[in-house]
């Protein structure tokens, strides 16, 4: 992917919306290139709730994921997270696309695998941007709270490296592993969506039920 390709705003990634304009420089401040992009990271990964039971129906299309709605709500799940992570880099003039992958989460907790059938967890999103040259993923789906309440390692974005989240926890046992990668595109594909809102147990009144009661299961 060209660095060009993944500038600029879309019908989602919505870099020239006046909330998301005023946000990336009020966060940023002076600051550029890397540094711009932490201070951003780190903002989107704390400040925005992370919502493992995002509201989709029938009637449910991509505009659930434009990057000025993330923000007015103040949550998201990973997906909309990481659109707005790269729709507030696109109004800095940092190259942002968005990518995918297949995962396997192994703090699903029992009553959940229950009801899903499973640990892996399909079209997982992060951002992905242009940094001194070379393309870093940033993940910032899991605020610095819960991962400190449940011990988990904070993902952050230091030296040169991606900022992605971790196989294990503190304490060393298993949390993520990647089953497969999906794709890195310049803007949310349609077919992430689709695939999205093909997920059956999204819907199920059990799995919002258990969502509501418990916290995220990251």
């Amino acid at each position: 992917m060209r660095p060009e390709d993944a500038l600029g705003a879309t019908d989602v990634m919505e870099a020239d919306a006046p909330a998301v304009r005023e946000l990336a420089d009020r966060v940023a401040g002076d600051a550029a290139g890397r540094e711009a992009a932490r201070r951003l990271f780190e903002w989107v990964r704390d400040e925005i709730r992370y919502e493992m039971s995002p509201e989709l129906t029938d009637d449910t299309g991509r505009e659930e994921w434009r990057a000025s709605l993330t923000l007015e709500r103040g949550y998201g799940f990973c997906q909309q997270k990481a659109v707005l992570l790269a729709a507030l880099l696109r109004a800095r003039g940092i190259a942002a696309g968005f990518v995918a992958q297949d995962i396997l989460d192994h703090k699903i907790p029992a009553s959940y695998v229950e009801l899903i059938g499973t640990q892996h967890l399909e079209v997982h999103g992060l951002t992905c941007a242009h940094l001194d040259g070379r393309w870093v993923r940033l993940d910032p789906t899991l605020p610095r709270d819960l991962v400190e309440k449940k011990r988990y390692r904070l993902v952050e974005l230091t030296g040169d490296g991606d900022a992605v989240l971790h196989a294990t926890d503190l304490d060393g046992n298993p949390h993520i592993d990647v089953v497969e990668e999906l794709g890195t595109w310049p803007d949310l594909p349609d077919e992430i969506v689709e695939r999205t809102l093909a997920i059956d147990w999204l819907r199920l009144p059990e799995y919002k039920r258990l969502a509501r009661r418990h916290a995220p299961f990251f």
